[in-house]
This record gives structure tokens, C-alpha cells and sequence, in this order.
């Protein structure tokens, strides 16, 4: 294990792990790109027919993923809509005829399957990994035969094999609880699911990292007993954010430093997914499209919290009236935790893949930020920045519009955990300005 220092610590509220299956939607809007990457072409038009599981976008390219239907239906739209992100996506529109019936050919059995095969029916299924860069799992995963490579300082390149898969039960924020719900339930799927990661990357070793503060499943605890020389289970404080980012979490787990700022889990020779993940991998394999997900729902705002199951594609407003709307007036709507969310003004947005949570705050829960004040050069965001960066210094260049000064800074290597944010005395928006500059600065190299 290594020492991770930095970051700051959070306070955990007192939160129910108990499942909520949220009512089917009455009109899903599916974006034909739910990741990093092109979008799917639609394979349907207005007025077709469609069951759930039924492929609805043809994934054409390397870098695009299928879509199914994640409702029985009729489409009603092939249009432009707006997703999480703020970004106008090629969208197909299904209205609900209420029957929830599947197509015929999702279910089969995983057998015993060649990486390639596993590869393939993962990417068939459509799996995404939800997180800050949510890109397909299929591409994140490599046969053991082809690592990644690093372009080191000397211009040299470093090949690294992966020997670790690191299974991670905590959330990317103290306040999300997908994860550490899964942990604690336990399923058939996730044995199915190691298997299958084990052997597309090859790693020799399985390292689970769980949270200290919450008990494990008998059959997570068994699984590493019985396989205890090639299994290791940690176990960390989730409440000391952001360890569960990759880069931080990695270091904690394995002592291992990623290279930034366009390293991979791979470039240190470990494979990283969470709970989530491997279940998702597990059912894509048995040719179960990806047609559901688990996120959290919270927020002092909203009537109904906790682990909720829903349809993907499900519109926010629609989402959040099905738990029982608002029990006070929110001041933000996030799709994501809070500190890494992202702010909603649309209640038409809707649930994708790589959305992990919804909270909807109050004005006790949070402090908006409002006019701020210039930077008193305290030094606190360089305390808890996880990757060692000066945060007040890259925010003044940022704010300047000097974004290619503010990248020589390490612009880049930033990780958007908003940990300067919550120490700024000053409440300056850091992370705000981190990602505008790296947008301006991705859009004027296209």
C-alpha cells in the first residue's frame, strides 16, 4: 500500500443502502453517445416498433458503441437533444406501450469464451464506464498480449504488462453508494464478472479495495479466502476524498504513481474497475444488453433517496417526480456527486450511462457560489491537491483566457476532484475554470 496524504476529508451522512426500483418511464431519450467517442447510427425510424434489448444505433467505428431499446415501444423522434454534459447529441425518442417486453436472444449462458469473445460481447452490449471520463469498457480492456505503452521523459517507450486488477468497492465521493451497496449485497455475476476481466487482461493477482466503514458480502469475504494466494482484499477510508479516483486510488492501493497527465491504470501495470463495472461486464458476456442502471439519488430536496434502479434514458423531471418530487425547493440539481456533479438547468436531460448519481441541494446543504473574490494566495488549494499542482496559480491564467500557459502549468494533469474548491476562502470557481480551459483548448485542435 502507499500513502496517500492529500485530499480532504468528508463527512459521511447516514444513508440507506436499501434498493429502490424506480417505476418504468412513460418516454425514454436515448443519445446515440453515452461516452468519450462517436456516436452510434440509428438503425430505426419514427413510428418503428422496438422491445427492450433491441438494437436501436449500429456502432460503425472503433470508438462508438451500440444502443438497444430500453423500453418496449414506439419511436417517436430521431432529434438533436441535450445530455448531462450541456451537449447537443443526436437522440432517438421512445414512448412506452407499457407491455416492457424483450427481445428474444438476451440471456445466454458465458460458457467458456476466448478473451477476443469476451471483448466482443462486451462491446456488443454496450457497456460504458461510468466515471469523470466515461469511455467503453471494451476499449479500456486490452488482451494480455497488448499493453498500453507511455512515452517516457527520454522519448523512449514503456511497455508494461498488467499484473493487478484492482476491484474498487468505494465511490468516486463519500456521498455516492453504488458501489458500497454492491459490496454488501453480493451476487453470482461478480464471480462471473472477475473471471472474465481475469482473463482479458491477465492479471496475475486480484486486489479488492472496500471501504473500512461498511461490511462486505459473506461472498466477497469467501471468494478472497478461498483464492487468498492471488487475492487481496484492502481496506481504505472512503470518507478521505478523492481516493476514490483512479490516480489516488492506485497510489493508496498499490503505491503506484500513474504518470500524468495522459497516463492509464495500464502504464503501472494494474487494470481498474469497480463493482459496478464487473457486474455490467457480467451480464454484457450473457448478451444482456445494457439497458438499466444503478445510481444514487440524494439531496435534502428530495423526498425519495438512496441506491436506485431505473431505465437509461429516463428524463431527469420524469426520475425525480416517479420518487416522489421535491420535498423542499432546490437551489441545484447536480448529475453527479457534490463535488464532482455537474449543474442542471433542464429537467428534460436525460439518465445515461455514465451519469453515478442525482442530488438535488437545498440552500443549507450548500453555499452558492455567487461573485468571488481574487485569489489571497493562502495556499490552501495546494495542501489538499492530490496531484500536487497550484491550483490559484493555474485558476489566474485560466481566467485570463492564457490557457496554453495555464497547460505548460499542468492544466491537464488536473483530475477535477474539486478539492481546491472547498478550501478557496476566496470561493473561487477552480474547477469551473480548469474545465473551460482544457474545453477551449481541445476545441481549437480539431
Amino acid at each position: 500500500m502507499g500513502l496517500f496524504l492529500k485530499g480532504i476529508r468528508l463527512p459521511r451522512k447516514v444513508a440507506t443502502l436499501d434498493l429502490v426500483e424506480a417505476p418504468l418511464p412513460t418516454r425514454v431519450i436515448l443519445p446515440l453517445r453515452q461516452y468519450i467517442g462517436e456516436p452510434a447510427r440509428p438503425v430505426v425510424s419514427v413510428g418503428d416498433r422496438v422491445k427492450v434489448g433491441q438494437l436501436i444505433g449500429a456502432a460503425e467505428q472503433g470508438a462508438s458503441l451500440p444502443l438497444h431499446a430500453t423500453i418496449a415501444g414506439e419511436v417517436v423522434g430521431i432529434e438533436e437533444h441535450l445530455d448531462h454534459r450541456g451537449t447537443t447529441v443526436p437522440s432517438v425518442v421512445i414512448n412506452s406501450d407499457g407491455t416492457d417486453s424483450w427481445v428474444d436472444d438476451t440471456g445466454e449462458e458465458m460458457g467458456s469464451l476466448a478473451p477476443p469473445e469476451i471483448l466482443e460481447r462486451i462491446r456488443g452490449a454496450g457497456v460504458v464506464l461510468k466515471g469523470m471520463l466515461p469511455i467503453p469498457l471494451a476499449s479500456d480492456l486490452l488482451p494480455p498480449d497488448q499493453p498500453t505503452t507511455h512515452l517516457a521523459l527520454t522519448g523512449e517507450k514503456v511497455v508494461r504488462r498488467i499484473d493487478t486488477l484492482l476491484i474498487t468497492a468505494l465511490d468516486l465521493e463519500p456521498a455516492l453508494l453504488v458501489n458500497r451497496y454492491l459490496a454488501q449485497t453480493g451476487t453470482d455475476e461478480l464471480t462471473a464478472g472477475l473471471s472474465a476481466l481475469r482473463a482479458v487482461t491477465g492479471a496475475g493477482r486480484t486486489v479488492f479495495v472496500v471501504d473500512k466503514g461498511s461490511p462486505l458480502s459473506p461472498q466477497l469475504t469467501e471468494m478472497a479466502a478461498a483464492q487468498e494466494e492471488t487475492t487481496t482484499i484492502i481496506s481504505l477510508d472512503g470518507r478521505r476524498f478523492p481516493i476514490g479516483l483512479p490516480v489516488p486510488l492506485i497510489k493508496a492501493a498499490l503505491g503506484r504513481e500513474v504518470p500524468l497527465p495522459y497516463g492509464h491504470p495500464r502504464d503501472v501495470g494494474a487494470a481498474l474497475y469497480d463493482v459496478d463495472t464487473v457486474i455490467s461486464a457480467a451480464r454484457g458476456i450473457r448478451g444482456i444488453p445494457q439497458v438499466d442502471t444503478l445510481i444514487t439519488v440524494g439531496g435534502g430536496a428530495m423526498a425519495t433517496g438512496g441506491v436506485v434502479r431505473l431505465r437509461i434514458g429516463t428524463p431527469l423531471g420524469a426520475l425525480i417526480e416517479s420518487l416522489g418530487g421535491f420535498r423542499g425547493d432546490p437551489v441545484k440539481i447536480t448529475t453527479g456527486g457534490p463535488m464532482t456533479g455537474m449543474a442542471q438547468w433542464e429537467l428534460t436531460v436525460p439518465i445515461t450511462k455514465d451519469i453515478p448519481a442525482v442530488f438535488a441541494f437545498t440552500g443549507d446543504e450548500i453555499e452558492l457560489v455567487g461573485a468571488y473574490r481574487e485569489c489571497i494566495n493562502c495556499g490552501l488549494c495546494v495542501k489538499v491537491c492530490p496531484v500536487n499542482l497550484v491550483p490559484g496559480v493555474l485558476s489566474l491564467y485560466c481566467a485570463r483566457d492564457r490557457f496554453e500557459v495555464a497547460e505548460r502549468q499542468g492544466l491537464f494533469a488536473c483530475i477535477e476532484c474539486g478539492c481546491c474548491d472547498y478550501v478557496c476562502p476566496s470561493r473561487r470557481p477552480l474547477v469551473h475554470l480548469f474545465r473551460h480551459a482544457k474545453h477551449e483548448l481541445m476545441e481549437g485542435r480539431r
